[in-house]
């Protein structure tokens, strides 16, 4: 055991946990609450499920969760598929914002190793940076 105890809160990111299991040298984690009580034991096991999906979950929930649910945009000209983790965003949107909005909500997704943008868009609506 090492002391003190490395601990994780409930709400943590799978990436924010394995760096500190990475970082400590532990195989497990304490998941405690506000008020440092115990309510859980998280290993490495644990967190690698998260990414050991099939290609049809992942790209089933980049369908619903993120194109069907979570935009606010018209979605329905794009197709998501993944292979080995990796999903590529094909079809068409309305504006460059939401396509890139898209991607980034994608990449977020548990088991997605990398995305693939081929979305393209009718209006470009991001300004053009005009830094020093």
């Amino acid at each position: 055991m090492t002391a003190p105890a490395v601990t994780v809160r409930p709400h943590a990111s799978v990436a924010a946990a394995m760096r500190l299991m990475a970082g400590h040298g532990v195989k497990r984690l304490f998941v405690v609450d506000e008020k440092g009580r115990l309510i859980g034991i998280v290993s490495r096991g644990d967190l690698l499920k998260v990414f050991l999906r099939s290609d049809a979950d992942i790209a089933g929930e980049v369908r619903e969760d993120i194109l069907d649910h979570s935009l606010w945009a018209a979605t329905s000209d794009v197709q998501a598929a993944a292979e080995q983790g990796v999903v590529t965003l094909t079809g068409t949107m309305e504006r460059r914002s939401d396509a890139q909005l898209a991607v980034r909500m994608t990449e977020r997704v548990n088991g997605v190793v990398d995305v693939i943008d081929h979305v393209t868009w009718r209006v470009n609506d991001v300004p053009v940076w005009k830094g020093r």
